[in-house]
């Protein structure tokens, strides 16, 4: 049996993420930065993404959990 050529499947549109195109620098002692890496940690993310939601959160941008 032979196959018939069809349509070309097409592919889905990616997702486009959000440009982070901005940079925030910190000084804090190196024990308030072991701190901040447990408490990231201990949810299972990086430190940046944390410290994100955090700072969001108190903005009011993103909702309290």
């Amino acid at each position: 049996m032979w196959l018939m050529a069809g349509k070309p499947k097409r592919k889905a549109p990616a997702r486009t993420k959000p440009i982070k195109d901005e940079v925030i620098r910190m000084r804090i002692p190196a024990e308030q930065k072991a701190a901040l890496v447990a408490a990231a940690e201990r949810d299972g993310l990086d430190l940046s993404v944390w410290l994100r939601r955090v700072a969001l959160r108190a903005a009011g941008v993103l909702p309290s959990a």
